[in-house]
């Protein structure tokens, strides 16, 4: 379902309104300790990502925005906010090296995660978010 699109988000996204059976989906990546979902999710394109907003989970190779839904989410056990910027091929660290033999553009979501790695992600898959509050 296509929701009302927040300024911040490119026409390519896709947004969906949380409501009762989307926080059922979510019951346990957002939880007393976490941050909110809040009332928009959107599914988007990995070089589209607003600084700033939630990145919660991501897609199964060959997803695209169109074909994105929350339930359809790979959801991230620690969701993090993302800082986008140009991939580093030369950054040494595991996710950028895994990055190194994909093939098309790559942008890196946030190079500070909890996992101490940045996340490289290929620029056209789609990631779902909340955006920032």
């Amino acid at each position: 379902m296509n929701t009302p699109r927040p300024a911040e988000l490119p026409a390519t996204a896709r947004t969906f309104t949380v409501n009762a059976e989307t926080l059922d989906l979510f019951e346990d990546v957002v939880a007393k300790d976490r941050p909110q979902l809040g009332d928009v999710l959107a599914a988007v394109r990995a070089d589209a990502v607003p600084a700033g907003a939630l990145i919660l989970g991501c897609y199964s190779d060959g997803a695209s925005v169109e074909d994105a839904t929350p339930a359809g989410a790979i959801l991230h056990s620690d969701p993090y906010t993302a800082a986008p910027v140009p991939y580093d091929p030369a950054c040494g660290c595991i996710g950028c090296e895994e990055a190194r033999g994909w093939s098309g553009p790559v942008i890196t979501l946030a190079t500070e995660t909890m996992w101490e790695a940045c996340d490289p992600v290929p620029a056209a898959a789609p990631v779902l978010v909340r955006l920032a509050a």
